[in-house]
């Protein structure tokens, strides 16, 4: 009998051990999880919270006087860069990995706009202001570029994984913790 009782105290050592372990690796698990989705969630927050919509418009209304402005929105918030022509030097590409921005270069420095992470083409809207500048004939110009479009769904879409990454994970908790 005292064989027995030594077989069963260890037989229940082992299960009480295998059962804190499972628990551990399931809390492990949830805390990562968590981290997941709150990661998710809180970039498709950033995504959505920073849409961008920048124009550069251009008049060549005399010899003396050709204005330009950058004008750059983004939730509410305008900032407006006004310039004369006489200054607008070119436009270049910058390449960011996947990601390209378009630069005006002028005589006191260089005018950004917003990083293109969408599809539409960057070196199109350099070439265009480029010809604009070198051509006295052209009377106006008028480059939009909007990350709207891109940004929104995007935005939406982690946000929406990340949620439901964050609830199954909750429900899991939740059940886990009715044993």
């Amino acid at each position: 009998m005292g064989s027995s009782e030594k077989n069963s105290r260890k037989s229940r050592s082992r299960a009480t051990s295998f059962e804190l372990q499972g628990a551990s690796v399931a809390v492990q698990q949830s805390l990562w999880l968590t981290l997941i989705g709150t990661i998710f969630v809180i970039r498709g927050g950033m995504f959505l919270l920073n849409p961008q919509v920048a124009t550069l418009e251009c008049d060549r209304v005399d010899s003396n006087f050709s204005p330009c402005e950058l004008v750059v929105f983004s939730l509410g918030k305008e900032t407006l860069t006004p310039f004369p022509l006489v200054q607008l030097e070119k436009a270049e590409v910058q390449k960011r990995g996947k990601s390209s921005q378009l630069v005006l270069l002028t005589a006191n420095g260089e005018l950004y706009f917003p990083i293109n992470n969408g599809f539409s083409s960057t070196e199109q809207k350099a070439a265009q202001i480029n010809a604009f500048v070198q051509n006295p004939a052209a009377m106006s110009l008028i480059v939009e570029q909007d990350n709207r479009w891109l940004v929104y769904p995007l935005g939406s879409s982690l946000i929406g994984f990340g949620g439901w990454i964050l609830w199954f994970n909750l429900k899991g908790l939740l059940n886990r913790s009715q044993y």
